[in-house]
């Protein structure tokens, strides 16, 4: 009996050394696979370069995100815990790992998502475009039916017909771009017309949207038209074109609404990715500054921190400053990309020049009182921009909820919204004039402080001055592109 239960014990301690081991080499290919990945993002990142900044700088944030996370390195920990079978470690490493995934492929689907939504508005646009042309042609042969006696409106059926192939045309290219077929619709055409599928009916596989239903009473209002003209029914043609006109207007409502609908999601998107960024940043950037003034304490403290310690210290905080310095970049470029926020990105490119600074003062092991003070102007210029994009977040959601009460939104359709409003950006610009006026006072008190040593070298701070009035021109000019902006 005791040589039964040993056999069966062997056995199953056999089976679940097989089954660690598959586990074992499946996790080990998992991360070969994963390493291949970041490998793939690096030579995409690099391909894509300025043809694609807004897809350039998603994959770099996928990469950084995977980098910072060091999921190869956690990978290789999960094969490691596996080989010697320390599964309640594999398996808490393993759920983190899944999170973590998890946020870089929403990031990657972001991509996709972001390409989609760039093609549907240039459509719409386009669809926009030649709606207007349709419509000053309507009008125009409104006019001259208006101005022409009964007998002599015959000739202008074939202008009449003309407007309406061309709106079956546009009407094909939306009902395809919808996903609806072209023939939902009934539709009479000229010589070589087919029947076409009738709302409603059995036949119908996709409900008509109200663009297509619009289009469709105008192409009938059109039909009625070129039939008046040729009868010389003066009254009753202008009423068709009036109609027309009236229908295609519809047709414009539609589509400027789902061009509003395009944009609002764009907005709010990019500004959830930038609150998501300038939210790292600032926590980074108050780290940095908390381990800078303790390292300040201890280098000035009693007794002093030896130069040796100093220094790696003072290198470490210098690569986490490169690492916030890169964020801002590709922040930088998703804030260039959308064109409106200018006082936004120029308040960030000060930031970025700040956090360069106290990078150099780093690595120069220059953990002082200066240095903090740059680092304060940079926590100060970052939660400003967070908490504007804040209230940039919570007014966009509140013209999202009272949209459909809002008369406004009813018109203007063309007209991009601007992602920080004029009064945040305003504001913004306030700060940005209050900052290079500390920085001038900063850089006057060292030049003057250096110039008492015969031997100083002030050949740093002419950079530093040249950006200042690199800065103050730029704060000029975007003060008077909204004041235009604001009277146009």
């Amino acid at each position: 009996m005791f040589c039964r239960f040993a056999f069966l014990g062997s056995f199953v301690a056999l089976g679940l050394a097989v089954q660690a081991q598959e586990l074992t080499d499946k996790q080990r290919i998992l991360a070969g696979r994963y390493a291949q990945l970041e490998q793939i993002l690096l030579r995409l990142t690099e391909t894509s370069g300025n043809s694609n900044p807004r897809q350039t700088a998603l994959l770099k944030k996928a990469l950084f995100e995977s980098k910072d996370k060091l999921l190869i390195q956690r990978f290789e920990t999960l094969v490691r815990a596996l080989e010697r079978r320390q599964l309640s470690n594999a398996v808490a490493g393993q759920t983190e790992i899944e999170q973590d995934l998890l946020l870089i492929l929403q990031l990657l689907e972001s991509v996709n998502r972001e390409e989609k939504r760039d093609q549907e508005k240039e459509a719409v646009k386009e669809f926009l475009k030649d709606l207007e042309d349709i419509l000053h042609r309507e009008r125009t042969v409104k006019n001259q039916t208006q101005r022409q006696e009964p007998q002599n409106l015959p000739p202008l059926e074939k202008m009449q017909q003309d407007i309406r192939l061309q709106t079956q045309t546009l009407r094909d290219r939306i009902a395809e771009h919808e996903g609806a077929e072209s023939g939902t619709m009934s539709q009479e055409t000229e010589e070589g017309s087919q029947e076409q599928k009738q709302p409603g009916t059995r036949q119908e596989k996709t409900p008509p949207t109200p663009t297509q239903w619009a289009l469709h009473r105008a192409l009938e209002r059109m039909k009625q038209a070129e039939q008046k003209l040729q009868n010389t029914e003066k009254e009753g043609a202008i009423e068709e074109q009036e109609e027309t006109i009236a229908e295609l207007h519809r047709v414009k409502e539609e589509l400027e609404k789902i061009l509003r609908q395009l944009r609002e999601e764009e907005l709010m998107q990019t500004l959830e990715k930038l609150e998501a960024r300038f939210k790292r940043m600032l926590q980074q950037e108050q780290t940095i500054r908390s381990l800078t003034e303790k390292l300040f304490h201890e280098v000035s403290g009693k007794p002093p921190l030896d130069a040796r310690q100093t220094k790696i210290r003072a290198d470490r905080l210098a690569v986490e400053q490169q690492t916030v310095i890169e964020d801002a970049e590709s922040t930088l470029l998703l804030l260039r990309d959308d064109g409106t926020a200018q006082a936004m990105a120029e308040s960030l490119l000060q930031a970025r020049f700040d956090m360069t600074d106290v990078k150099t003062r780093l690595l120069q092991t220059a953990a002082d009182a200066a240095t903090l003070a740059v680092e304060d102007a940079i926590i100060d210029a970052l939660q400003e921009m967070l908490e504007a994009i804040q209230i940039t977040i919570m007014e966009a959601k509140e013209r999202q909820e009272n949209a459909e009460n809002q008369q406004q939104l009813q018109q203007g359709g063309e007209e991009e919204e601007p992602l920080i409003q004029i009064l945040t950006e305003l504001r913004m610009i306030r700060s940005m004039q209050h900052r290079v006026n500390e920085r001038t006072a900063r850089y006057d008190t060292e030049i003057k402080r250096a110039l008492e040593n015969p031997d100083a070298d002030v050949t740093p701070f002419k950079r530093a001055v040249e950006e200042l009035a690199r800065q103050q021109n730029r704060i000029s000019r975007i003060l008077h592109e909204l004041k235009i902006g604001k009277t146009n």
